[in-house]
């Protein structure tokens, strides 16, 4: 098997329930075979140890982005991490080669429905693959096709209750597909 490093950028996992759970069906999974960098609980304060950051990206032959999409990106925290740590000489660059040939995949979650992006937003989902496929082909990264779930907003005292049960599975079923990618590989 692999080595898997998942950056997981949800600025506040602990009230998540669809990231949340994805999560716990990898852990639960893979066990040691999968190293999950939880970023909020690591770096409350966003203050990155980029030498661990980068040994932990070296040490993957599979790298994930696991995040719920914000404003069709990554929320600022996964952001603040490509920024931090994928430096010129390390990522990219002439000496930038500690990322060749790994392999990267997306996998998020939006709030909205399927129906929303189907050109609704103006914009198709894989519209917004772009400026990750060219980070991915600057750094020598092995692109794959996203893993995505749409419908997966829960929000405690906002969402009705009876939602829950919808996006639990909705969150399970996205796991399981997840899974699925990363054993192929």
């Amino acid at each position: 098997m692999k080595k898997i490093t998942l950056i997981c950028g949800h600025p506040n996992l602990s009230i998540s329930v669809g990231n949340k759970l994805i999560l716990a069906e990898l852990q639960a999974h893979f066990g040691e075979k999968i190293n999950i960098r939880q970023l909020d609980s690591l770096y409350p304060n966003a203050h990155f140890d980029v030498a661990a950051e980068q040994a932990s990206l070296v040490e993957a032959d599979i790298i994930v982005w696991q995040f719920p999409m914000y404003w069709y990106n990554v929320p600022a925290l996964l952001k603040k991490w490509i920024d931090d740590v994928l430096l010129h000489n390390f990522a990219y660059g002439s000496k930038g080669d500690k990322l060749q040939g790994k392999k990267l995949i997306l996998s998020f979650t939006t709030g909205g429905g399927a129906d929303e992006y189907d050109g609704n937003h103006a914009h198709k989902i894989n519209a917004f693959y772009p400026a990750f496929m060219d980070t991915a082909k600057l750094c020598g990264m092995d692109w794959q096709e996203p893993v995505y779930s749409h419908s997966v907003l829960y929000i405690e005292g906002v969402s009705r209750v009876e939602d829950l049960p919808k996006v639990q599975a909705i969150a399970k079923e996205h796991a399981k597909r997840l899974i699925a990618r990363l054993e192929s590989l």
